[in-house]
């Protein structure tokens, strides 16, 4: 199995069908952005492979001392046969010079896709990658923020966004720390 730069035309429509595929709308940004980054050398898009055959895709924002694991996916077809968590070491190996983290939707069990949120972070857990009790709300979707190390500050996050994206684009995207615990606030007022 291995990770590969998307090259020719046939990578980028198995790329851009499992994106549109396993991504909800409103976390999804504009594939030529995504295209406009790569060219400035701010992420990386890539084809998982076995052998020849397309079986997930990677992009992975590239700042200076932290990459983000935008979008991780593994083709429906075959799920469940060890593909995620073979490519999520290839990811750490190829990454293992700087932090990697990662956005997953929090859990909430009133969500239409309870279940699988549930499951994400149980993979995620299951293959190296811990909490950092850090929540962010952004991409108009509340999520918990992990990472390789466990390690991560919400600054850190949002300096990470703004060294690959623009202060621009993050000051529109306008993402903001969320506390889970709302118990603490109510034992606070």
């Amino acid at each position: 199995m291995r990770l590969k730069y998307i090259g020719d035309i046939k990578d980028k429509r198995s790329f851009i069908t499992l994106y549109e595929e396993a991504f909800p709308s409103e976390e999804r940004k504009p594939f030529g952005l995504m295209e406009e980054l790569v060219r400035q050398g701010k992420m990386e898009m890539l084809v998982v492979l076995d052998g020849e055959e397309f079986v997930g895709l990677a992009a992975v924002l590239l700042a200076k001392e932290i990459v983000i694991l935008d979008y991780f996916a593994i083709s429906p077809s075959v799920r469940n046969r060890g593909y995620g968590g073979r490519a999520l070491d290839l990811l750490l190996e190829r990454y293992k010079e700087r932090r990697l983290i990662l956005e997953i939707e929090v859990e909430d069990p009133k969500a239409e896709n309870a279940q699988e949120r549930v499951k994400r972070k149980e993979f995620y857990m299951q293959n190296k990658i811990k909490e950092t009790g850090i929540y962010a709300h952004v991409y108009q979707t509340d999520f918990e923020l992990l990472a390789a190390d466990g390690r991560l500050s919400f600054k850190e996050y949002v300096q990470a966004m703004e060294d690959t994206m623009g202060a621009e684009l993050v000051a529109k995207l306008a993402p903001r720390e969320i506390f889970r615990d709302q118990s603490i606030f109510e034992k606070l007022f």
